[in-house]
């Protein structure tokens, strides 16, 4: 029988054991684990795995795929206990957010004869502990992958064949092309809420001010309120491309202040332009939009050669509410 070993426990392993069980595959054990009591008692109150293990060793034994599933704090020392009792010819994966050094983690401990490919789900609904885990989190979203000289192409084909069990749809990055994607899409959103209350909190108005704070505080500044410790150490880990990222925040701000400064017209497009890229991520539009250039209409070169193209534009918009996308903002309100 083969194994699918899990370790390090957080919701998204024990959604990625539910995801596999419930798919049934013929002659292979999914094993969790987990050393810390309640986690183990949670994790079998779900029936996320067919076993769980409290020691790692056991947990290892005899697994062809093992899942390495903790906060980057953690996963320098995850990488050691696996190179530790892993088998030969076996393929390590993963599940955090710095690829890497994750990767460069692998290269320095584990053995020649097993491969490693970074991985990485993309989940859009956020987990709420390990009693939130579910088998259906992957379903339909992207999987990153990100295969490392180590990987042979039966290492990465054993990987693509997990993520396709999970209902996922397996996305191949370069590790480098990765961190920065996740330094925006992760860590960032984690610095901006750590500023936004370092920032509204660290003034003496705040005395008066916390009084007023309800549903948009609270929702703005969630992510600051993860562990400090495991916030630093994803900073650190991908801090070159981090920075860009921050920079890019700073000048964004930087134009809304300008704009509010000066009263401008824009400021109302700027809004729009960020209602409209949500809600064309949201809706699943990006990369599926017709690519070639808009012609005009007859009604809105006129319109241009009598009130100018921005205006023109402004007025034609207005009436077109019926033929706008789903993810347009509905300019006629």
């Amino acid at each position: 029988m083969e194994r699918i070993t899990v370790l390090g426990m957080g919701p998204v392993g024990a959604s990625i054991g539910l995801a596999l069980k419930s798919v049934g595959l013929k002659n292979t054990e999914v094993v969790g684990h987990s050393d810390h009591g309640k986690t183990s008692s949670l994790l079998k109150q779900i029936g996320a795995f067919d076993k769980i293990e409290s020691n790692a060793r056991e947990a290892l034994s005899s697994a062809q795929l093992v899942v390495i599933d903790g906060p980057i704090a953690e996963t320098r020392s995850l990488m050691q206990i696996v190179a530790d009792h892993v088998e030969s010819g076996a393929v390590v994966t993963d599940t955090g957010t710095s690829k890497v050094r994750t990767a460069a983690w692998a290269n320095e401990f584990l053995p020649n004869n097993v491969g490693y490919v970074g991985g990485r789900p993309i989940v859009k609904k956020a987990f709420e502990g390990i009693e939130s885990s579910n088998a259906e989190a992957f379903r339909g979203g992207q999987y990153c992958l990100m295969p490392t000289a180590s990987a042979d192409e039966q290492a990465i084909k054993t990987v693509v064949g997990m993520v396709e069990a999970l209902g996922a749809k397996p996305y191949f990055l370069d590790p480098v092309e990765h961190d920065s994607y996740s330094s925006a899409m992760d860590i960032l959103p984690t610095v901006i809420s750590a500023a936004f209350v370092n920032a509204t909190t660290g003034g003496d108005s705040w005395r008066e001010m916390h009084k007023t704070a309800g549903i948009p505080f609270d929702g703005q500044s969630q992510l600051s309120s993860d562990d400090p410790i495991d916030a630093e150490t994803q900073c650190l880990t991908v801090s070159e491309p981090l920075v860009h990222w921050i920079d890019q925040m700073i000048l964004s701000l930087h134009k809304f202040r300008t704009q509010l400064s000066e009263d401008s017209d824009d400021l109302v497009e700027s809004f729009i332009t960020a209602w409209e890229q949500r809600a064309r991520w949201e809706t699943g539009v990006i990369g599926k939009e017709a690519t070639g250039p808009s012609l005009p209409s007859s009604g809105e070169s006129m319109a241009a050669a009598l009130l100018g193209d921005k205006l023109a534009r402004r007025l034609t918009n207005l009436g077109e509410s019926g033929n706008r996308e789903s993810w347009q903002y509905p300019r006629s309100r």
